[in-house]
């Protein structure tokens, strides 16, 4: 059987998207081999610069198990979290040019690097398949001229001129359907993979839950409330301790793993609010935080903009109740309010808090039974997220069409 040929364009290599190369290059079917624009997530550095923080250094393996290629980055300010200009790899352009792929699959469009890619498929006539997580949950409320200019630019020649879409849930696809993507195009491909070494050790850390919390300061009588992320101006941390202030409960307590430019303010709050049994963690790596996970009783993630959200994924796979503002883009997919957990209005302070209490308030049967749901919405999630047979049938349609 003839492989199809695809090249995936990545900025850099992201720990939440190695699986799904590794599980496509196992595929009897697909000839992979992923273009990597930068090595900064290998070395942390503009990461630091840019966030004002230390991080942890990285200790995963993410270049083993499929093919991978670093272009070289002639910017004279080097970060794809620099745009439009951090990323300028032009030698894509020949890789585009001479590679024979039946197509390339692309995963953002605010570099100039994706617009070098983009050119170049159109120019040899190779399908462009977009692959991001961006979501409609904060398009509502940017000025009018930029939602005017992206239509034009996005919608009318981008979005236009491209094969197919490969989205990561609901308000991703809505983002699509706004700039004018018909719903052909779509195919629904979870945007990050690998959670089942999460589930793995969730059932390990089960039975060490007291244990943990013990070792944590943790009483057996004490809430626990987990924030997992930067601290950071679109992350809000600071209604986190706004929410907190609120909580009417001498048993609460708040953990807080991360780090970010927000920290010193974060921490001077904390000391004007006269806040107790708030702990500043820091960074951590994962096998770390999956000690978190198992101590905690709920996930707050209160953000201004978040395209997914990849610790909700994370903390449900421990089967944590999820709180999240109504811009999370995984909580459209992941989080049932008064099901599994509660989506708040962002930046209302009054219902952050009151989601809270209420699993707070819960009965500790009621509390388990939000557990068990959320546990099972991302077994299902996980369990059905195969990327491969979707992305075969979709190759396949490109080739069909283009006879």
């Amino acid at each position: 059987m003839k492989k199809y040929k695809i090249a995936i364009i990545a900025p850099v290599p992201f720990y939440y998207h190695v699986p799904l190369y590794r599980k496509l290059n196992e595929s009897s079917e697909i000839d992979l081999t992923v273009y990597y624009c930068s090595d900064e997530t290998l070395r942390g550095e503009e990461v630091e610069k840019t966030y004002n923080t230390k991080m942890q250094p990285i200790e995963e393996d993410l270049l083993s198990g499929y093919k991978y290629k670093f272009l070289k980055n002639y910017s004279s300010s080097p970060s794809f979290l620099k745009w439009p200009f951090g990323l300028m790899n032009f030698d894509i352009w020949n890789e585009v040019k001479v590679g024979g792929y039946d197509a390339i699959v692309i995963q953002s469009w605010t570099n100039l690097t994706w617009w070098v890619a983009f050119c170049a498929c159109l120019i040899c006539k190779v399908p462009v398949l977009f692959m991001t997580d961006s979501n409609i949950l904060s398009e509502p409320a940017k000025p009018g001229w930029k939602i005017t200019f992206k239509k034009f630019l996005l919608g009318k020649f981008l979005f236009k001129n491209s094969a197919g879409f490969l989205t990561s849930g609901k308000a991703n696809e809505d983002f699509y359907r706004f700039y004018g993507v018909p719903d052909y195009k779509m195919t629904r491909i979870p945007f990050s993979w690998g959670y089942e070494k999460f589930l793995v050790k969730a059932n390990q850390l089960k039975g060490e839950r007291d244990r943990i919390r013990e070792l944590l300061g943790i009483k057996r009588d004490e809430f626990v409330i987990l924030y997992v992320g930067r601290l950071s101006k679109e992350k809000m941390p600071m209604a986190i301790l706004d929410a907190y202030k609120k909580i009417n409960n001498s048993k609460k307590k708040l953990f807080i793993v991360g780090d970010g430019p927000m920290r010193e303010k974060f921490e001077k709050c904390i000391k004007d609010y006269r806040l107790d049994n708030v702990i500043l963690i820091g960074f951590q790596p994962h096998k770390e935080v999956s000690s978190f996970y198992a101590a905690a009783d709920v996930l707050v993630l209160p953000s201004e903009h978040e395209t997914w959200g990849i610790v909700v994924n994370e903390a449900m796979c421990f089967g944590l109740p999820i709180i999240v503002s109504d811009r999370v883009g995984a909580g459209v997919d992941l989080v049932r309010d008064g099901y599994n957990g509660f989506i708040f209005p962002v930046g209302n302070v009054e219902k952050f808090s009151g989601a809270i209490e209420k699993i707070i308030n819960l009965s500790e049967s009621n509390r388990q039974v939000f557990r068990q749901r959320s546990f099972d919405i991302i077994s299902k999630w996980v369990n059905d997220s195969d990327p491969t047979p979707k992305i075969s049938k979709l190759l396949g349609l490109l080739k069909d069409n283009s006879k």
